[in-house]
């Protein structure tokens, strides 16, 4: 069933979602301040669609595909689900706390200022993301594929976040020079 075009908040889209009896997808639909917590999203494509401070906190994720979304100032602590993908999506001061994205594509997403306190991304793929100025305090990044992210200044506390990920060399030298001042030469 695809929706498009369509302003939903919370209760509307619980209905809709407890009524499908195929699979949902929703385009360029509007779901500001939506709430959503602890809803099951589980198999839910939203394409293109406005989820600005929504609150999906403990929503069960998985399957889902968010793709060219904006989720600026989403509330998405304790997520769960495997296999449930955001891609080229804004969320720009998403909360993210404790949120499971582990094995997620998260392919071109901007985290600018986000917080992502003890999200366990492990071995997910942020190719192409913008991690500027996002909180990683304790989150777990071990196998996290990081080549071609943007990971903006580099103390050594976002450094030690860092154990376990992939980076590039060329990120790698970055994040040398930065906090060092060192020449490094090839």
């Amino acid at each position: 069933m695809e929706l498009v075009d369509q302003t939903y908040a919370g209760p509307e889209l619980r209905r809709l979602l407890a009524d499908a009896t195929e699979a949902v997808e929703l385009v360029r639909c509007d779901l500001t301040r939506a709430d959503l917590r602890d809803a099951d999203l589980t198999e839910v494509a939203f394409t293109d669609c406005v989820l600005d401070e929504a609150r999906l906190d403990g929503a069960s994720m998985g399957g889902a595909r968010l793709v060219g979304c904006r989720l600026m100032g989403v509330s998405m602590p304790q997520t769960r689900g495997l296999g449930f993908t955001i891609q080229r999506s804004n969320l720009f001061a998403a909360n993210l706390i404790g949120a499971v994205l582990s094995h997620t594509d998260l392919t071109g997403c901007r985290f600018t200022e986000a917080i992502l306190r003890g999200t366990d991304l492990r071995s997910s793929t942020l190719d192409g993301c913008d991690l500027t100025q996002a909180d990683l305090y304790d989150a777990n990044l071990d196998g996290a594929d990081l080549r071609g992210a943007s990971l903006g200044p580099c103390d050594l506390d976002r450094l030690r976040v860092l154990k376990g990920a992939m980076i590039t060399t060329e990120q790698a030298r970055e994040i040398v020079v930065e906090l060092t001042g060192a020449v490094v030469l090839d």
